[in-house]
């Protein structure tokens, strides 16, 4: 029994590094759901098989380090704040996007102490780490073959098989250090040279990621690991020169990429670009914007603040209009300090940093103002000192997801491995082993299948159901994944009904589709959106959601009632004023709906889209002049261009602007035949037969494809019939 539990240990631990590869193309958001998915089923087997192999044997149990205690303390605020939340479900389950929330810090910890607790010999982290860079490897040579063109995606910014381009590059910075902790480490100068040929690599790869944030963190990492070997480095003359050596070349290598960084070379590769135009006023304008809200939202809450994944309610109403050209809605706040003020308030931030504290307290505090021999030499300590502080700056302007958190706790395992002490009433427990073979391990192997089966398999068949009724060919078909899906009860059923909603919205104007069919989605949709918006009550999102469905169908006064409510939710977004505008219009109420675009407008004039609708509907409501004052020259062609302009200037009768319009369409789409017919109709409207022959004879010079219809049109014309007759 011993032997096959400890097989299942090890097994499941060195299938972690393999996670990165894992992308589950049959389950809804494929490059995040199939790697937690399996992490979760993996930590749950080896944690039960652990705890059993702990009751056996002692050396296999479980020891104290303040890091422990912290992260013990982190998960105590967290549920007691979660379950006080705005809607606790989310801040407990997450949905499939992020897959976050309370269950994956459960399972962190859970991979941290048996981690911590089997891999306790320096063998044995290296056999770990090598394993991880091997995957790391792979994985950036795949994302290198994507930025060649070899493999699609990613081509601009290498996000490999991580799906994003931020993942990918806090993946590299923890294998860089890594390979950084293997290179003090080893003794054979054969290694050392590998080591550093790939670090180098991974290095490019990361700058390929375009991850600003993460680079510098990397370049802080690295200064910081440099740094403390110059000073501290002492007993290691030889890489204390070369440590100095390298932060000379450093500082070289920054001033002259500074002094050239507006050359063609530079400005013409992506990556390098990206760094070279770092702008911190620009570059973090908006979310300078979203860390003010944010900190509105932790003054309603600063204690325990609204549960994880709950930012959304603070960002809907805190929203600030400057914010038109961004994200519609956010849901973090990237930036590491405000993403656990806001879902742990205080507690949850002190206690948060109790863990990343307690760390540096062993590498740095410890071995410089405490008593007794370090756990780790000068080298080590710097490059753990220098990856912990690149993570936590690129975790200034990101957030975590499930690669950087099982890396992270890797490398607290790491630490906690080495300075932990025996807990002796652990120590020294004892229990009959035949109780364990009789009644212990059968009750574990009960609770780990309920386990595996409660938190993973309903929402493992959802993600499936969701991608089956998205790729159905009819539906009806559609429909009967859209409810297998919802019937499964998993935690991500506010996805499922918007992509259900977003599905029966698309078959609404679907002519071919049987009116019992469409009915029949219709019903469902309104009926689970309704449903969701009364189990999560104040969520502007599923209000304005809700509004454009019915709009959708028609359904202008129960859409001009979610607008409404929405809009008290989220009283300074331009997106839904807007939304009210439209709805208003379509009701008959033009002066209405002038008055909110107008208020839209006027939250931010910068706001293109705001300005533009609302000229359209001036137009529309006979004000011309006033609104070809608002678009002036520098809006003209972004009007000019707008679809909706153009039909609220059709429905106006104004020819003369009309005929404007299109000309210069032409003149901005030359190739583009719709025009030509379009302005020919509008001659032919006006009587001007011979205007109108003029425009289809020019289109058929200037766009051959176009010269049959214009021939078809023009004879047409000349009989005196309508153009588009026989055509």
């Amino acid at each position: 029994m011993k032997d096959v539990l400890q097989g299942i240990v090890f097994v499941g631990l060195f299938c972690i590094p393999f996670l990165p590869v894992y992308v589950e193309n049959s389950f809804f958001f494929p490059y995040i759901t199939g790697k937690n998915f399996a992490f979760r089923m993996i930590i749950e087997v080896v944690f039960a098989s652990w705890a059993l192999l702990a009751l056996y044997d002692a050396q296999y149990r479980p020891r104290f380090s303040w890091i422990l205690a912290g992260f013990a303390s982190f998960l105590a605020v967290m549920a007691v704040a979660n379950a006080f939340g705005q809607y606790p479900l989310q801040s407990f389950w997450s949905n499939f996007e992020r897959m976050d929330g309370y269950v994956t810090l459960v399972h962190i910890f859970m991979y941290l102490v048996v981690a911590s607790s089997v891999l306790t010999t320096n063998k044995l982290w290296s056999y770990f780490f090598h394993t991880s860079i091997a995957v790391a490897l792979f994985v950036a040579l795949y994302g290198l073959a994507q930025h060649g063109g070899i493999i699609a995606g990613g081509r601009d910014r290498v996000d490999s098989l991580l799906g994003n381009a931020a993942y990918m590059a806090v993946y590299m910075l923890f294998h860089i250090f890594m390979l950084f902790w293997l290179f003090v480490r080893s003794k054979i100068t054969i290694h050392k040279i590998a080591y550093a040929l790939v670090s180098v690599l991974l290095v490019y790869t990361l700058l390929l990621t375009g991850t600003r944030g993460t680079f510098l963190g990397f370049i802080g990492g690295s200064a910081v690991m440099l740094g403390y070997i110059a000073i501290f480095g002492r007993a290691f003359p030889e890489i204390r020169k070369v440590a100095i050596g390298a932060c000379i070349v450093a500082v070289l290598l920054a001033t002259g990429f500074i002094a050239v960084r507006d050359s063609e070379f530079i400005q013409s590769n992506t990556a390098l670009s990206r760094i070279a135009n770092i702008s911190i006023g620009k570059d973090l304008s908006t979310r300078s914007i979203i860390w003010k809200m944010a900190l509105e939202g932790v003054k309603e809450r600063p204690l325990l603040g609204w549960g994880q994944s709950n930012f959304n309610y603070v960002f809907n109403k805190q929203y600030q209009p400057s914010l038109y050209a961004g994200e519609a809605w956010f849901d973090r706040t990237h930036d590491i300090f405000l993403d656990w003020l806001i879902a742990g308030g205080i507690l949850g931030l002190l206690t948060y940093f109790s863990i990343f504290f307690a760390a540096l307290y062993y590498i740095f505090w410890q071995p410089l103002f405490g008593k007794g021999e370090s756990s780790f030499n000068v080298l080590e300590r710097a490059v753990l000192i220098g990856l912990l502080v690149g993570y936590m700056l690129h975790n200034l302007v990101v957030f975590d997801n499930i690669i950087s958190y099982i890396f992270y706790g890797t490398i607290l395992a790491l630490i906690h491995t080495r300075v932990s002490t025996k807990i002796a009433s652990v120590e020294s427990f004892q229990i009959d082993q035949r109780l364990i073979a009789q009644f212990v391990a059968p009750l574990v192997l009960l609770v780990t299948l309920g386990t595996v089966y409660f938190v993973n398999v309903p929402a493992i068949g959802a993600a499936g159901d969701v991608i089956d009724a998205m790729i159905a060919p009819t539906v009806k078909g559609r429909l009967v994944e859209f409810n297998s899906a919802l019937g499964r009860n998993s935690f991500a059923d506010q996805e499922i009904v918007e992509q259900l909603v977003q599905q029966a919205m698309d078959i609404i104007p679907n002519q071919q589709v049987p009116k019992e069919e469409k009915e029949a989605i219709v019903m469902r949709a309104e009926l689970e959106l309704l449903k969701l918006i009364e189990e999560k009550p104040g969520d502007a999102r599923l209000h304005s959601f809700l509004s454009s469905f019915y709009r959708s169908i028609g359904a202008f006064k129960e859409a001009q009632e979610q607008s409404a409510k929405a809009r008290e939710l989220s009283p300074k977004k331009q997106a839904i004023i807007l939304e009210q505008g439209i709805i208003e219009l379509q009701l008959g109420n033009v002066d209405k709906a002038i008055e909110f675009l107008r208020t839209a407008f006027e939250e931010d004039q910068r706001n293109t889209q705001a300005r533009i609708l609302y000229a359209a509907l001036l137009v529309a409501g006979k004000h011309t002049d006033q609104a070809m004052e608002l678009i002036g020259t520098t809006y003209y062609d972004a009007f000019v261009q707008n679809e909706f302009a153009l039909s609220m200037v059709d429905q106006s009768g104004d020819r003369a602007l009309l005929e404007k319009m299109f000309i210069r369409r032409i003149e901005l789409k030359p190739l583009d035949a719709q025009n030509r017919a379009s302005l020919a109709f509008i001659y032919y409207e006006l009587k001007n037969i011979p205007k109108a022959i003029e425009v289809l004879e020019r289109g058929a010079v200037d766009v051959p494809e176009f010269t049959k219809s214009a021939e078809c049109f023009i004879a047409n014309l000349k009989k005196g019939e309508k153009p588009e007759v026989g055509c």
